[in-house]
């Protein structure tokens, strides 16, 4: 008699992992979903194997030659030559490239890009800009040569590749030799410095992975270019072979103690910014803060009677949502903000773009949004007299959607958008007639349109800008009569959100002309000669909103974060003026392209298999003896077919080694929206009875399981599996069982989890399973039973780092010889034995409440640090009960705990309490204590 319960808990998972699709089916988690059948096409240069899809082929072409630049620029820097291939893998937008397999997990919104360490591929989205498209290339670029120098100098050397330099300085390379210091860069050092933020090289792991770490990498290397020379940062590399830490590698490239290099570096990043508060303020100088938590984007005011409102774009509670806030600037502690939408919990609001313009307000007060639903952003209308979502409007042929605006009269929207091709363009809809016109169709990056007051005229800024300030992103004006397009502005300098103010007598945006982000003006729009700087803030200034003609509202930059403020137009002072001067335009910029048309360049995309990982692994023990197996996974570049190979034994003597071989073989192609898997499997050894013995018998097991998965969203799926299995058992003669069997297990379920989680499990939004399931014998009778799983978890946020967790489950089966399930231990019943509950029905309650117990730990010792950050507390109420035909009793425990989240890897748990008993009428004497692994239910 066979039974699959009796398989050890390694077989269980490995065919739990590869037959079930990994974290996608283990029991929840979120869902990443193919929405795209993308048919991959490759062009081959010098140096690159280039992958593309569908329309996408010109930004291929001109991606193929900035890829071939940056290589020989590289090259030069390295003074090293990658020898191999290298594949570049591009995505037509950033909502294709999270559907990417070449990494098994989730792409947020704010990654550009990255270099996969494993296969050596470089997957890049891109965003609908040239120059951040070549500027992405070349940062992944610099990963790829880094990694090639430092490993062969390893290997070169004879010594174990398992270090790499420190993070700070990987990202700062990548930055410091793709693009030129910047007024980002400026932007994010200047804040840094100037409100305490910057970390100088001895704390800077305090900040490691953030992108405040980047660019101070960045700043440090310009600053050993300028004050060193640029070849040490090349003596770097050379010398890293040399040294197991990184700062004495420092200290011997530059030939200064580290405390004298990090101490001359802070010097010179204070002494840099700390003038300019000579000549600039501080958002807070001149202006009334009206939010002080989270980031906060496209500001809209409106009235309301008496009552003054805000409506925008923000992230306050660890979702991305619609906010509104009644404004009172005596105090803003006592300003009422209310969810309107909120974000990230169901489909059709599955994701906001929190850093792009994304939501605007029209006259008869009616918001137009954007989210990204399902495989393209929609735009949603929301009246906020009705208080509720008015119409949602998706396009065919548009893939991303950002900076909405409506016309003065309400009736048509502009706004800028991808297509298939990558273009970023600028697009109208008439809302009467849902009819789109599209206005401009290139490969200029065209975003942030506004309608002048005829609504006859579209203004937008554009990097087509022409002759001695070429690929500058100026103001231009298209007219809908003439289809003509002219320069507004021509300046050095990058222009973004124009805006009009109430009259439409001035036009508004903001430029980084003098190296800060602050408001210009054009007082004549229609003739223009010059702009006017009107503001003269230290920090940047993001988008903003003309409330009336004394005051406007802004997103400003200051400690790290983008909080709102309101100012008055009439204590600005209208300091400088940019004179224009258009003789200076020549003729139209085109990038350079890799063109290749012949069948032997271009070619279809065809599976080529390598290795992913192999693990193997011996063992010896007083117990069992000798014993060993190894895992291997291979699959095609794009990560859509992999094949999972597991092989170990399982003998305790020599005779039984070929008789106790395990292998698994199994395939999960993830290239459709609906993924799949099946393989075979050999199972045999010592399996532990839970039923009859409670003693070890032998068993062999084989046969073959196929498992598919349909996600509906991000949030919801379907999920089936069917298992064959043709087992044999030896068991003791006096014993009245069968010992062979031919299984046949079915199982259909539904999944849904918006939860939203904190370091060590979720805090908000709720998880719930369906299962259905029957399981029989068809050669001999003997099993044959019915399964019902129903798991329910709901997690009710208390503030932004504390929740109650409250789970119900159910786990029952029913029929002849049915399989038992288990319970006890950190994840279900605490205090209680792991396991030692069993039944074949069960059921477990839980209620837990989580807290922040300590943010952040560390302890200074005299060589070296040592840090901790997301200590978590909980207080816990478990009750459950396992039976098989009587219900027995209800166990439970109550008690405390901590968990701690270690380097993002693995949750540590320790609890402390009592077990109720005696059908839960007592605490047991004493405490229990139990330290485990794992996230929280």
């Amino acid at each position: 008699m066979i039974r699959l319960k009796y398989l050890t808990f390694s077989i269980l998972f490995f065919l739990t992992a590869s037959t079930q699709l990994f974290s996608q089916f283990y029991f929840f988690g979120r869902n990443k979903v193919q929405y795209e059948d993308f048919n991959w096409k490759i062009i081959k240069t010098d140096h690159f194997d280039i992958y593309y899809y569908d329309d996408f082929e010109e930004i291929a072409e001109i991606g193929a030659a900035y890829a071939e630049a940056s290589y020989k620029d590289l090259k030069e820097k390295f003074n090293h030559i990658v020898v191999r291939r290298i594949p570049l893998i591009f995505y037509n937008t950033h909502i294709h490239f999270q559907q990417t397999n070449t990494l098994p997990g989730f792409i947020p919104e704010g990654v550009g890009g990255f270099f996969e360490f494993i296969k050596g591929r470089v997957v890049i989205p891109y965003l609908g800009s040239l120059d951040k498209f070549r500027h992405v290339i070349n940062h992944e670029l610099v990963h790829v040569y880094m990694t090639s120098m430092l490993l062969g100098q390893m290997k070169n050397h004879r010594i174990p590749a398992d270090r790499f330099p420190p993070l700070w300085f990987v990202e700062g390379l990548a930055e410091f030799w793709s693009t030129a210091w910047d007024s980002q860069a400026e932007m994010i050092m200047r804040d840094a410095v100037l409100n305490d933020i910057f970390q100088p090289l001895r704390t800077l792991d305090k900040i490691n992975g953030t992108f405040l770490m980047y660019k101070e990498g960045q700043a440090f290397l310009e600053f050993v270019a300028e004050r060193y020379g640029e070849d040490k940062i090349l003596k770097i590399l050379n010398n890293f072979w040399r040294f197991t830490k990184f700062k004495d590698n420092l200290e011997f490239s530059i030939n200064k103690k580290f405390e004298d290099i990090d101490n001359e570096w802070e010097f010179y990043v204070k002494q840099k910014y700390f003038p300019l508060y000579a000549n600039r303020v501080p958002h807070s100088a001149t202006s009334n803060k009206l939010t002080n938590k989270g980031f906060n984007f496209s500001p809209e005011y409106y009235k309301n009677g008496d009552d003054e409102y805000l409506v925008y774009i923000g992230n306050h509670n660890g979702y991305t949502s619609v906010f509104r806030t009644k404004l009172n600037l005596s105090d803003i502690d006592e300003q009422k903000t209310e969810v309107l939408i909120r974000g990230e919990k169901e489909d059709v609001f599955e994701t906001f773009h929190l850093l792009v313009p994304s939501l605007t307000l029209s006259r008869d007060r009616k918001l137009a949004f954007i989210t990204k639903s399902k495989e393209s952003d929609v735009i949603h209308l929301y009246s906020l007299d009705e208080n509720e979502i008015i119409e949602t409007i998706r396009f065919d042929n548009l893939i991303s959607i950002t900076s909405p605006s409506y016309s003065y009269k309400s009736e048509k929207l502009v706004f800028s958008a991808t297509d298939a091709q990558g273009f970023n363009d600028i697009y109208e809809y008439e809302l009467s007639t849902k009819t789109i016109n599209r206005i401009t169709n290139d490969y200029y990056e065209d975003a942030d349109p506004v309608y002048n007051k005829d609504s006859d005229k579209i203004y937008f800024v554009s990097d087509r800008t022409e002759g001695k300030y070429e690929g500058r992103k100026n103001l231009f004006m298209h007219d809908l009569a003439t289809h003509k397009t002219k320069y507004v502005t021509y300046m050095d300098a990058d222009i973004s959100n124009p805006d009009f103010n109430l009259d439409y007598t001035q036009l508004f945006f903001t430029s980084n002309y003098d190296g800060i982000d602050n408001i210009y003006k054009l007082n004549n729009y229609k003739t223009p000669e010059s702009a006017i700087r009107v503001t003269d803030f230290v920090n940047s200034v993001f988008e903003f909103n003309l409330i009336d003609s004394t005051r406007l509202v802004y997103s400003g930059f200051e400690k790290f974060s983008f909080q709102f403020y309101i100012t008055e137009l009439e204590n600005i002072l209208e300091t400088d003026t940019i004179k224009f001067d258009y003789s200076n335009i020549g003729l139209p910029w085109n990038p350079a392209k890799i063109m290749l048309k012949s069948e032997s360049e271009q070619l279809k995309y065809e599976k080529e298999y390598s290795l992913d990982y192999a693990i193997s692994q011996v063992i010896t023990d007083p117990v069992y003896g000798t014993r060993g197996g190894a895992i291997m996974t291979i699959s095609d570049l794009m990560g859509n077919d992999r094949y999972l190979f597991m092989m170990y034994n399982t003998a305790e003597v020599t005779s039984d080694v070929l008789k106790s071989f395990n292998l698994a073989l199994t395939r999960v192609n993830y290239s459709k929206r609906t993924n799949f898997g099946y393989g075979i499997f050999n199972f045999s050894g010592r399996r532990y009875d839970l039923r009859e013995s409670d003693e070890f018998f032998y068993e062999r097991s084989f046969g073959t399981s196929f498992s598919f998965l349909y996600p509906f969203s991000s949030f919801n799926r379907l999920e089936a599996n069917l298992t064959v299995a043709n087992t044999n058992k030896e068991v003791p003669e006096d014993m009245f069982i069968s010992s062979k069997a031919l299984l046949v297990s079915n199982t259909i379920s539904f999944v849904h989890d918006n939860s939203l989680w904190g370091p060590t499990g979720p805090l908000d939004g709720s998880r719930f399973r369906l299962l259905v399931g029957y399981t029989s014998d068809l050669k001999y009778s003997n099993t044959n039973y019915y399964s019902l799983i129903a798991d329910y978890r709901k997690y009710l946020r208390l503030s932004l780092k504390s929740s109650l967790a409250i789970r119900t489950s159910l786990y029952y089966n029913d029929g002849k010889d049915a399989r038992r399930y288990l319970a006890g231990g950190s994840w279900d019943l605490r205090g209680w034995r792991r396991w030692s509950v069993r039944g074949e029905k069960l059921w477990v309650s839980s209620v837990e409440f989580r807290f922040p117990l300590i943010d952040q730990f560390y302890i200074k010792f005299p060589l070296f640090g040592l840090g901790f950050t997301s200590i978590r507390g909980a207080a816990f109420f478990d009750a459950g009960g396992a039976w098989d035909n009587d219900y027995k009793e209800t166990l439970g425990s109550i008690g405390g705990g901590i968990r701690f989240n270690f380097l993002n890897a693995i949750v540590f748990r320790y609890d402390v309490g009592k077990k109720i008993e005696n059908k839960f009428s007592t605490l047991q004497k004493g405490l229990f204590y139990q330290f485990f692994f794992g996230v929280d239910f």
